[in-house]
C-alpha cells in the first residue's frame, strides 16, 4: 500500500505543468512594479576612451510603473533636467532647465540616448512586453551563476527598437540577470547586466544595472543609491505642467 501512495504521489508530480512563459513574466512584473518607489541613483557612462562622465538622479515612480518621473540633480550644467514617463512608457516628455521647453519624444525618437547614456527612452518603458513581441520560454540554462528560465522576444512589427531581446532569469527572484538586445538587422547591438540583487521590503532589486554597448564599445552604469518602495507619493508630481517647476 505505501509503495502504491508513493508511485501516485510521483506521478502526480511529473504530470503537474511546467511553468509557462506567461507565468514568468508575470512574476517580473509583480516584482519589477511596486505600487510606488523612489530611487536615488548614479549613472557612470563610461565612453570608448575610457572617459567617465558622472551624473546623479532622482527617479519616481506610480501606480505599478504606469507613470515615473526622473530628474536629474547632479551636475550643475544639467540640474533639473527631466523625463517625464505616462501610459507605461508609451507616452514620454523631456524637460531641459536650459531652454526652457518641454518636449514630447516621438515614437520613431525613442531609440534615442538618454543623457548621451548607453540606455534609450525605450528603456526605460514599464510596458508589458508581450504586445509588441512574441514571447517563447527557450530553455532553463545557466547564467551568471544562477539556474535561470532563458526567454526570447521577437518583435511583432519592424518599427520596434529592437528586432529581438533574450532575458536570462533567476529561477527563484525572477529578476534577469542578463539581457541581450539585438538591432533591426539582427545584429547584437547591447548587452545588460544586472548585479547585487537584494531585497527591498517585498521585491528583489538590483544594486547596479549596466548596459554595454557593444557596436559602439561604450557602457553605462547605474547604480542605486537608495530605494523606497510603496510609499505616500503626490500624484500631482506626474504631469506635464510639474515638468517647469
Amino acid at each position: 500500500m505505501i509503495h502504491k501512495i508513493l508511485f501516485t504521489m510521483l506521478l502526480g508530480a511529473a504530470l503537474l505543468p511546467a511553468i509557462t512563459i506567461d507565468e514568468i513574466l508575470d512574476k517580473m512584473e509583480q516584482n519589477e512594479n511596486p505600487q510606488t518607489s523612489r530611487s536615488e541613483i548614479t549613472q557612470v557612462v563610461v565612453g570608448a576612451d575610457g572617459r567617465e562622465s558622472v551624473s546623479k538622479l532622482v527617479s519616481y515612480s506610480a501606480g505599478k510603473g504606469e507613470k515615473g518621473i526622473m530628474e536629474y540633480v547632479e551636475p550643475a550644467r544639467i540640474r533639473g533636467m527631466k523625463i517625464l514617463q505616462l501610459n507605461d512608457g508609451d507616452d514620454i516628455w523631456f524637460y531641459s532647465p536650459r531652454t526652457a521647453r518641454v518636449r514630447k519624444i516621438a515614437s520613431h525618437q525613442k531609440k534615442q540616448s538618454v543623457n548621451n547614456s548607453d540606455f534609450s527612452y525605450e528603456d526605460l518603458s514599464t510596458k508589458d512586453r508581450r504586445e509588441d513581441y512574441a514571447c517563447k520560454l527557450a530553455g532553463e540554462e545557466e547564467n551568471s551563476g544562477v539556474q535561470c528560465y532563458k526567454i526570447e522576444m521577437t518583435a511583432k512589427s519592424s518599427d520596434k527598437v529592437y528586432s529581438k531581446m533574450i532575458f536570462w532569469v533567476n529561477k527563484v527572484t525572477f529578476v534577469a540577470t542578463q539581457g541581450h538586445f539585438f538591432d533591426e538587422n539582427g545584429e547584437l547591438w547591447k548587452k545588460l547586466s544586472i548585479k547585487d540583487v537584494t531585497k527591498a521590503g517585498k521585491y528583489w532589486t538590483p544594486q547596479s544595472v549596466e548596459m554595454h554597448n557593444v557596436q559602439k564599445g561604450s557602457t553605462t552604469i547605474m547604480k542605486m543609491e537608495k530605494i523606497e518602495n510603496d510609499i505616500e507619493l503626490d500624484e500631482n508630481m506626474f504631469g506635464e505642467r510639474n515638468l517647469r517647476k
